[in-house]
């Protein structure tokens, strides 16, 4: 059985899963195509990150963060606001020995449900390009997401697919 929950950072077991995630994505890409949060960015303002446990085990994790539009603009700290309306999807992993169990499709489906009880009627994500992605990319077409083109502050990178979905 999977639960999912709220992240509890006070979790060792949690912080190992998420460690190893950025080891993972290590060798896909150079450091600057590299997007995935580190615990403190987990940790911040606008984020949310849940958790799916089998008994004590942590198996997967999904993230819905804030989309900032002038994050490295010159716009600086009075420039646009984040919409509301809008949120990234991140940190989507799932144990790499309980792939294939459908917990990341049931982790995509548990972030989706609570973006529209929150009145969120777009999610967009930032995915690797290499072939380690391809699962991901899949299950990302599956849930009705299509490509796009780069938000917030991404910029055109070959490294990177930018995918978004209307709820």
């Amino acid at each position: 059985m999977i639960d999912i929950a709220p992240a509890d950072f006070s979790d060792a077991r949690l912080l190992a899963f998420l460690d190893a995630h950025l080891v993972d994505l290590a060798p896909t890409a150079p450091p600057e195509s590299r997007h995935a949060l580190a615990v403190d960015g987990l940790r911040g303002a606008g984020v949310q990150l849940w958790v799916a446990h089998s008994g004590p085990d942590v198996v997967g994790t999904v993230a819905l963060a804030a989309v900032d539009p002038a994050a490295d603009s010159d716009a600086g700290s009075d420039g646009p606001a984040a919409d509301p309306r809008v949120e990234e999807l991140k940190s989507m992993r799932t144990d790499p020995a309980r792939r294939g169990e459908g917990i990341g499709a049931r982790l995509l489906q548990f972030a989706l449900e609570d973006a529209r009880s929150r009145g969120v009627e777009r999610i967009v994500l930032e995915t690797g390009g290499a072939d380690f992605f391809i699962a991901a990319r899949s299950l990302y077409r599956r849930a009705g997401f299509s490509e796009c083109g780069p938000f917030g502050n991404y910029r055109d990178d070959p490294h990177s697919v930018f995918m978004e979905l209307e709820l």
